[in-house]
């Protein structure tokens, strides 16, 4: 599957899919049910990146 990008549109609530951040980094992630992300891993997350572009799978 390819990478969509977070302006297209966002994956339904809860259920995790790959991200690509701002800094180039891939890990897993998920869309809260306010509609803000959540970064599985706590080393990405704690550097502030933003979710660019997302993907099932």
């Amino acid at each position: 599957m390819s990478w969509i990008s977070v302006s297209v549109r966002l994956p339904r609530s809860f259920t995790r899919v790959w991200v690509m951040t701002d800094t180039g980094r891939e890990t897993t992630g998920y869309v809260k049910s306010d509609g803000e992300w959540f970064i599985n891993c706590q080393r990405i997350r704690a550097t502030g990146a933003k979710v660019l572009r997302w993907k099932e799978g």
